[in-house]
């Protein structure tokens, strides 16, 4: 595979990924996820928030099943 295809700037769909080799696929996957990770550990403001705030879990909510 050429490293070009992991380093360009091309903005893949899943479509075209889903055509390519798997190793080419997965290639360019984890260069993505690499830099996602690089992006998230340097820029707090993608981090600097609860997932869930108190309204969003709804512990004692009626439709709530026992376990």
């Amino acid at each position: 595979m050429p490293a070009s295809a992991v380093d360009s700037q091309h903005r893949w769909t899943a479509a075209e990924l889903r055509q390519l080799p798997a190793a080419e696929r997965d290639a360019i996957l984890a260069a993505a996820a690499a830099q996602a990770a690089d992006e998230y550990r340097n820029d707090p403001a993608l981090t600097a928030f609860e997932a869930f705030g108190k309204e969003d879990l709804h512990v004692n909510s009626s439709d709530a099943q026992p376990r």
